[in-house]
């Protein structure tokens, strides 16, 4: 039999075994750590500088939105037959989402200097409402310029017969200096009379979607590229928060 305390009282002997034990699950955790806890500074530094980089870019966003904003209601005001193309709603849409690129990116920035999970969570939820939103908006927008969007919203008002539809055939041709919908001289016919005054131009139809692809599509594009890399950063967040908490949580059970 082992006496459990030894003559000088209230000194405890342990077991070597077990010691031993405990002496290499001890040796395992303090190897884990370090690896550990580089790859959580590692990580913040990376979330740091990805969440400056968004915020520089919402902040063209931003202005992208506020530019398409005067182009369309400058579209809206000159010509009737586009009023049904929503270029005044997704434009306030950008220029909105942009707006909140730059509040979340803040504080995505403030949460990675501080290391502190609870604003990067912050970060991560508001910024896979804007990751749906910006997606869906910008694939939304690049549908403008296709041929069946413009027929559907334009081609069959275009056609109609009378003095005022005249009017707003004659105030397209002039605003997007181009002659006829589909042809240049497909609105020449008796019962539309619409004069061409300008030699050779292109099908209104054509001159818009030239318009569209110059002033809509382009931060339409920067939309989807500018979703593709929040998708990839908020995959390496939600790395960095798993991993983070489970830190958090040994360390809890250590004290």
């Amino acid at each position: 039999h082992t006496r459990s305390r030894l003559c000088c009282g209230d000194c405890i002997r342990f077991d070597p075994f077990i010691m031993g034990k405990g002496a290499v699950k001890a040796d395992k955790k303090a190897k884990k750590e370090p690896d550990v806890n580089w790859f959580l500074d590692v990580m913040s530094k990376i979330l740091l500088t990805v969440s400056a980089i968004f915020l520089c870019l919402g902040v063209g966003m931003m202005g992208s939105g506020i530019t398409m904003l005067g182009n369309g209601q400058d579209v809206e005001d000159n010509v009737e037959l586009l009023n049904n193309l929503p270029l005044v709603p997704a434009s306030y849409v950008v220029t909105f989402l942009g707006v909140m690129i730059i509040v979340v990116s803040a504080v995505g920035v403030y949460g990675g200097y501080q290391k502190n999970r609870f604003y990067l969570t912050m970060f991560l939820f508001f910024n896979l409402s804007i990751f749906v939103l910006l997606l869906v908006n910008s694939i939304y927008i690049l549908t403008y310029d296709d041929d069946n969007t413009l027929d559907t919203v334009v081609k069959d008002f275009w056609f109609e017969e009378g003095i005022d539809a005249r009017q707003r055939r004659i105030a397209y041709q002039n605003y997007f200096d181009c002659c006829g919908w589909v042809s240049n001289t497909d609105s020449l016919a008796s019962g539309y009379s619409t004069p061409c005054t300008r030699g050779g131009p292109s099908a209104c139809r054509e001159a818009t979607q030239k318009w569209l692809g110059e002033n809509f599509t382009p931060t339409a594009l920067f939309g989807v590229v500018f979703a593709s890399l929040q998708g990839v950063g908020l995959l390496s967040l939600l790395i960095y928060l798993c991993t983070r908490k489970e830190e958090d949580e040994e360390e809890l059970l250590r004290w």
